[in-house]
Order: structure tokens, then sequence, then C-alpha cells
């Protein structure tokens, strides 16, 4: 593929989009994707892709070469994994959650599971039957889209309290009040957040892990950027300052850790899904029904996880394993990658400011945003994120629609810096000036 003028043949790409039946307003990730590779396809360029929130650096060598040392010695491949994981990963596990965030849980409840989309769908499905079958998802806002469409699955209500106007005391105000309504099972976040890379401070998480603890709601925190605020270096184990977490105020917490992002380890889909000691062993009478059981982690791992995929390949815990192990030891090499990211974003935010552009969240209780995954972007005359997204679409730029996050600013769009490298930096600025100059605004 080549890099070539734009805007683009305007007929190729809506004839592309039409083909395909991808309507841009109500697009998943997955259809945008499809939609610029189908486009780039067409006429032979390369996109500047910021669709697709991907990890865009090579796995670490420690963890490969784990697995090929457990798959040939160990004779894996025939044989199940343990699945509630294998004991030294869960051991590994408990022991980096109190290195990096100072909170103590033991190996039982470190449960591994296939990605941090798997911790999701597994917390989205308890709790939609923690208050009964009426049981609402409070979702903090914009968040993951693949949420909403897990909770869609099981035919859990989903609401959402969004973070543009919501945060410090008003957040955990406008909490309490939806949920002493009585129905909410469950509030969950991402922190740092996908899309905006806002971070919840540990005064708000505070704040809900006092109103969870309150009206018996499980707080969920899906830590998919865990340890990846540049503002704060939380590399060093046992030393402050911790990664925040909700579990440190509340025995109602599910906290997800990703190896995607944080160890560029996504292609083996592992996580791990921790549980408050507290929350494992709670009786919830009304989870009996569906699950055979009222006590939480016995509900969460046999009767969700366990059905669901059986096991994590043991392969991938292996490899797991052998990050963790590094980490808690202080092996620096292992947090550095993911700092690229932030590199990235120190340019090219910048660039599509300079270019007209502004953030739509743009500032993190009254701070600048932190430089890493993702950030928001919209653009003067362009009201609805679709009608620009379409039109960056003719000018080699894909992204995705705040709405489809859940945000209630539908003027903007979720920029993901991942894949794009140094080398496209220099694309990226003469396509953005040449939109700026075929929209002056």
């Amino acid at each position: 593929m080549i890099d070539c003028a734009v805007p683009f043949d305007r007929d190729i790409v809506r004839r592309v989009l039409a083909d395909l039946g991808i309507d841009i307003r109500t697009a998943s990730i997955r259809e945008m994707n499809a939609a610029v590779t189908a486009i780039e396809r067409a006429l032979g360029v390369a996109f500047i892709r910021m669709e697709f929130g991907v990890p865009g650096l090579p796995a670490s060598p420690i963890a490969l070469e784990a697995e090929l040392r457990a798959l040939r010695e160990q004779q894996l491949a025939h044989v199940y994994a343990p699945f509630e994981g294998l004991p030294a990963l869960k051991a590994a596990g408990a022991r980096f959650w109190k290195l990096f965030t100072d909170v103590d849980v033991p190996p039982s409840c470190v449960v591994p599971t296939i990605g941090a989309m798997q911790g999701c769908f597994a917390s989205i499905a308890l709790a939609g039957q923690m208050k009964g079958a009426a049981s609402t998802l409070l979702c903090l806002g914009p968040g993951f889209p693949e949420n909403r469409l897990q909770a869609r699955m099981f035919g859990v209500r989903t609401e959402t309290l969004d973070f543009y106007d919501l945060r410090g005391n008003p957040l955990i105000d406008a909490i309490q009040r939806r949920v002493s309504r009585g129905d909410v099972g469950a509030l969950l976040w991402s922190s740092p957040n996908n899309p905006t890379w806002i971070v919840l401070t540990p005064a708000e998480l505070e704040g809900i892990g006092r109103v969870c603890t309150r009206h018996d709601v499980l707080a969920v925190e899906d830590l998919a950027y865990f340890g990846m605020d540049t503002r704060e270096d939380y590399s060093v184990p046992g030393r402050p300052p911790y990664q925040p977490t909700v579990m440190r105020y509340t025995d109602r917490a599910i906290s997800i850790v990703s190896s995607s992002k944080m160890f560029s380890y996504a292609g083996q889909r592992i996580a791990l899904t921790i549980v408050a000691p507290g929350l494992m062993a709670l009786q919830v009478p009304a989870l009996a029904e569906r699950f055979g059981t009222a006590t939480v982690g016995r509900a969460l791992i046999d009767g969700i996880i366990y059905p669901n995929i059986a096991c994590v390949p043991e392969s991938a815990q292996h490899g797991l394993l052998a990050l963790l192990e590094a980490a808690n030891q202080g092996d620096p090499s292992l947090f550095e990658p993911s700092r690229v990211y932030a590199a990235r974003a120190r340019v090219m935010k910048p660039l599509f400011l300079e270019h007209g552009f502004r953030l739509v969240y743009d500032n993190d209780l009254g701070k600048p945003l932190a430089d890493g995954f993702y950030f928001t972007i919209a653009y003067p005359g362009f009201d609805q994120g679709a009608a620009l997204l379409e039109e960056l679409l003719h000018y080699g730029i894909s992204a995705i629609t705040l709405n489809a996050a859940g945000s209630c600013r539908t003027e903007g769009l979720r920029a993901c810096v991942s894949m794009t490298g140094e080398d496209r930096f220099g694309t990226l600025a003469s396509r953005l000036r040449r939109f700026r100059a075929d929209h002056p605004g």
C-alpha cells in the first residue's frame, strides 16, 4: 500500500461502505475496522488507523520463551489446564496485586480469564442477577462499546452516567442517587478511561466504594490500561505510588487486569479477574436460581467462567506467569514499551489541535489529560461525530464515534494512537493540513 493524495475518490469510499452494509452512525469497532480495511484494498492506500484499540508493540521474549518451554518440556498441548488457573499463576497474580496496588488478596481470589473482555463478560453476567431479573448495569461512560454488547447478550439493562459533567463529589452524588432505587446490580468503568483517558482519583474511588458497600452493588473496574497513567510512575513494585483501585475501599469489588496493553501480550488472550475476598464469600440468594449457588465466588467461577470457556490455555498462563514474576522482581524492561503510546500521543494530539480540531473530553478535574492510548476529538462545523468520521475517511484517517462508546457528546470521535508509528507522523500532518484547507470552519 502507498500514501497518496487526499481526498480519496468519494464514490469508491461510498460504494465500499454500501457494499458492506455499514452505517457510520452505528458502526461498531469491528465494523469500522472491516470498512477501513476494505477501503484500503479498493484504493490501494494506507490509512492512519485510529479506529482499533489494539496494541502495536511486540510481546516480551520473557513470555514467549516461557510458553515455548512449557509446551516443549511439559507436553501441555494434549491436556486441559486447571480451570481456576495454575496455582503458581494465581500466587504470582496475588503478589503482583499486593506489590502494585498495596491490597492483599489470597491466590484463590485470582482467576485467569480469556482477556479482560471475558472478565467483564463474566462480571456483567453476574451483575444481571445480583438484584434479581430486574438488575441494571450502571456504566460510567463513555466506555468500551463491547461491554454494552455483552450486556445486551444477557438481556441486562444498562444506563450511563457520563464523565463529561460528572467528576469528584458530583459523580459520587449522581451514583448514590441512582443506586438508591435498589435495582442496580453493578457499577462498571475503566480507569484510565477508554476513550477519554481520564483517571479516577483515590477520593472518587473511595466514594464509589462507600456507595457500593452501602447498597450491595458490585464495583467492577476494568483496568485494561493498568499502570499506563503517565503522570505517575507505577512501575516499581512494593513502593508508592500504587495503582489506584476501588478494592482498597470496598469488599464488593471485582478488578480486571489485562495483559494486552501493559505487557503487549494481546494475542494470547489472557487477563486476571481479581475478586475481593469479602465478595468471594458473599451470599446473594438471588443468584441461586440462575447459577445453582448463592455464593458469589462460586457463581462467578463455576456458574459463569467455567461453562463459558472451561479454562485459559495453559501455555498462555505460563507466559503471563513469567511476566508477572519479572514484574514482581522489578524488571524495568516490562513497563517501558507501553510508554511508547504516551510518546505518540504527545505528537498526535498537538497535530490535531494545530489543524483546527479540539479535544472533547479536554481535562481531568481541571488538569491536563495524561498522554496515553486514546484521546477524543471534534471539529468546527460537524455537530455529529458520524459526519466527521465519514469525511475523515476520505482523507485516510479512521476512528470511531463517541456515540458508539456511549458518550453524551455526539459530536466527537475516539482516536487511538496504537497503530501509528513515528514513520506515519508526516503523513498524518499532511492529511490534516489538507483537511483543514478544505474545511476552514
